[in-house]
């Protein structure tokens, strides 16, 4: 959704084309910044098992605002948001957790279907759903375990608790 032509009804273009293949996946970054929410709520409810949740965070994820550079060129972050110096978007500073939490609380996506995006799907599209991207017997124990406002309150790898 991110930098694709529009939905027009001789070109229907990528978005169109990838509503009529069950077989297609579909990452969108819902940080608040690349994306509106109607647009974020729209792709969910085109492709509601479909979706993917990715990030496209640069480097400068989690150092606050500030100046720093990237191959050579100086970007900007205030707040998620990261430009260069014309005022192009750059990209954003959100991970992917921030990116679920911004689905949920602020474009009205459901729980269970940002979580299933962050997770089951991305697994699936990978091949590796027999041992990661769900909680059952068998599958490798990693797990994030959120608080009601959607903040990791504990991080489980391969079963132990790291905090």
């Amino acid at each position: 959704f991110n930098a694709m032509p529009g939905l027009h009804h001789r070109e229907p273009g990528p978005i169109a084309a990838a509503a009529d293949r069950r077989d297609v996946t579909c990452e969108i970054i819902a940080d608040g910044v690349h994306i509106a929410p109607s647009m974020v709520r729209l792709a969910f409810s085109l492709f509601p098992e479909r979706m993917i949740l990715i990030s496209d965070s640069l480097r400068a994820c989690g150092l606050g605002d500030g100046t720093f550079e990237l191959g050579g060129q100086l970007f900007t972050v205030h707040g998620n948001r990261a430009t260069i110096e014309n005022g192009s978007l750059a990209g954003s500073v959100s991970s992917v957790m921030a990116c679920l939490r911004t689905a949920v609380t602020k474009m009205g996506i459901p729980l269970a279907d940002a979580v299933r995006a962050a997770t089951m799907t991305p697994a699936k599209a990978l091949g590796v759903e027999d041992e990661r991207g769900s909680i059952a017997p068998g599958k490798i124990a990693d797990a994030v375990v959120l608080d009601g406002d959607l903040q990791v309150k504990h991080v489980v790898l391969r079963g132990k608790l790291l905090f």
